[in-house]
């Protein structure tokens, strides 16, 4: 099962689908985002839930096809040439996706932090959602939810150190396994080397490349499974304030 078709992305989705099909397509082409805001319908509070959920999936859902996206940006650099006449080589390409995939990793946990934050409608601000307001809140906890973030979070955890050092002091990591890469690149810079030609240091290293890329791949599938357990563990809880909405409505209605 992939994140879009677990019970948690789209039984919001279902419950929102008549809100989004009323919505005109005018409304949705307009191009000043203040009016188009503006004529957005006003959200009941049971739509506010359902939208909340739903907007944080879809973000979750969002980050691992950026992830899987990644492993194909880096197996393929595709105009070697062109690039380095622009000051960019392979091994360039190739860390700057890295250092994308380390930060959106990092993102899964905080972006589950809020998805949980959500759908316990714990109604914690969004700029004081962390470990120790969600993962260790006692609701949270006392349903097994907070295992499951703890097991995210400690999977993400290896990326956590390197993906600050970049955001926070610039620091690129250094990738071992295309070490010679990073040399022959540097050398291309400088114009020390007419040995390797881009083409040619491409197909070179494409077997190391795809090694590095396949090692990413089966860390996303873990990280999805690790994800997948945690909506799991969510969706007794968003059912049950589901269900406390519809109760409400059926009694205004009666």
């Amino acid at each position: 099962m992939s994140i879009e078709e677990h019970s948690l992305s789209n039984k919001p989705l279902e419950k929102l689908r008549p809100l989004i099909e009323s919505t005109p397509v005018e409304d949705l082409m307009i191009q000043s985002s203040k009016v188009r805001h503006s004529k957005a319908p006003k959200l009941s509070a049971e739509q506010s839930y359902h939208y909340y959920v739903l907007w944080y999936m879809s973000n979750m859902a969002k980050l691992f096809r950026r992830l899987n996206h990644i492993t194909i940006y880096i197996k393929d650099f595709p105009k070697p040439r062109s690039y380095l006449k622009q000051g960019i080589t392979q091994y360039d390409w190739i860390q700057y996706h890295h250092h994308i995939y380390m930060v959106s990793i990092v993102g899964l946990y905080e972006v589950a932090l809020k998805l949980t934050n959500g759908v316990f409608r714990l109604g914690i601000d969004e700029k004081l959602v962390k470990k120790s307001t969600i993962e260790d809140n006692l609701w949270v906890k006392s349903t097994g939810v907070s295992e499951s973030l703890c097991t995210l979070r400690q999977a993400t955890s290896r990326v956590k150190a390197p993906r600050n050092l970049f955001l926070h002091g610039g620091d690129l990591l250094k990738l071992d396994e295309l070490d010679r890469l990073d040399i022959i690149s540097m050398a291309s810079k400088l114009h020390l080397t007419c040995e390797y030609p881009p083409n040619l240091t491409k197909n070179l290293f494409q077997p190391t490349i795809d090694r590095l890329a396949n090692k990413m791949s089966n860390e996303i599938s873990s990280l999805e499974n690790h994800a997948i357990n945690l909506f799991d563990k969510l969706l007794p809880i968003y059912d049950f304030h589901a269900s406390i909405f519809e109760t409400i409505n059926e009694r205004k209605k009666s």
